[in-house]
């Protein structure tokens, strides 16, 4: 019975490491034992051809130990990470597959409760770790996660601060910008623009009919500007109506607005005080029509 097969466990334990590191490296990996394994007892012996610690109720030939190279080549995972992961579960009660974890000099056993204790063996396990599976059936035959899959999953906060980081990188701020104040559908078969992006109004809308970030942006900062100037037109505007229907001492004269016309345009100009602008009203529509109008604009 010289042929043997990992037990299922630790084929899964294997699978999950990959998964985990695809990149990882692999040359101190392994699992049948060497001959200095077969010299003593030892889990990397198959269980029906060798000598090994503890024995099973099958007749399968399983060797029951893996060892698994630390170098990983995965940002944010190391070996110690990953061993300390697996053993957490195992004295947690969450698992119980496996008898013992070697690593760093260090061993962890079902057999005093998961505590670390200083390994002595020839090999310190240095450059790979080691997991040596419990021979009984349903844990032999157990594929369930082992949680190294679950600890890689990003958290809340983990995901809020890469995303805050981001957010503030010129790459972040363009992607975000563009994505809040424009989207570019594209065109349909026929060359129709397609529904939601932001119609360009500008002459080049024919062969640009959606509009760009940095563009949307300007014009949104404009527009902000415009409205601002606007409203304070309108105020001045209407405390000149205001003083008109307040009537009282002769405003200030206007200056040189003579016309109606250039009176206009000094009320355009936001550089009148009200007593100035009602005085332009007056120069504009006359005395009896601008009394008129700021009753009427005066509700």
């Amino acid at each position: 019975m010289a042929d043997w097969i990992l037990v299922p466990c630790l084929v899964s334990l294997r699978t999950e490491f990959n998964r985990l590191a695809p990149d990882r490296g692999k040359a101190s990996d392994g699992a049948l034992g060497d001959a200095s394994h077969a010299a003593s007892p030892s889990d990397h012996n198959p269980d029906e051809t060798g000598r090994t610690p503890y024995e099973d109720s099958d007749r399968v030939n399983e060797v029951h130990a893996i060892d698994v190279d630390k170098d990983l080549r995965k940002p944010g995972w190391t070996m110690a990470r990953c061993v300390g992961v697996i053993v957490k579960r195992h004295r947690e009660g969450r698992d119980d597959r496996l008898q013992n974890v070697i690593y760093q000099r260090r061993i962890w056993s079902r057999t005093w409760g998961w505590t670390a204790r200083a390994y002595t063996g020839a090999n310190p396990h240095t450059g790979h770790a080691h997991f040596s599976a419990r021979y009984t059936a349903a844990q032999e035959r157990d594929t369930s996660p082992w949680g190294l899959l679950e600890e890689d999953d990003v958290t809340k906060s983990e995901f809020i601060a890469w995303m805050t980081e981001w957010a503030r990188s010129t790459a972040g701020r363009e992607a975000l910008a563009r994505a809040v104040l424009t989207y570019d559908p594209g065109k349909d078969a026929s060359g129709k623009v397609l529904p939601g992006g932001i119609v360009n109004p500008g002459p080049d809308a024919a062969s640009n009919p959606t509009v760009g970030a940095a563009w949307a942006l300007n014009r949104a900062i404009v527009a902000s500007l415009v409205g601002h100037q606007i409203r304070d037109r309108v105020d001045q505007v209407q405390a000149g109506v205001e003083a008109l229907l307040r009537g009282g001492p002769t405003p200030p004269p206007v200056g040189a607005q003579v016309t109606a016309r250039s009176a206009l345009d000094a009320i355009g100009s936001g550089a009148l005080t009200a007593e100035e602008t009602a005085e332009a009203l007056r120069s504009a529509l006359g005395a009896d029509r601008a009394a008129q109008v700021g009753r009427l604009l005066g509700g």
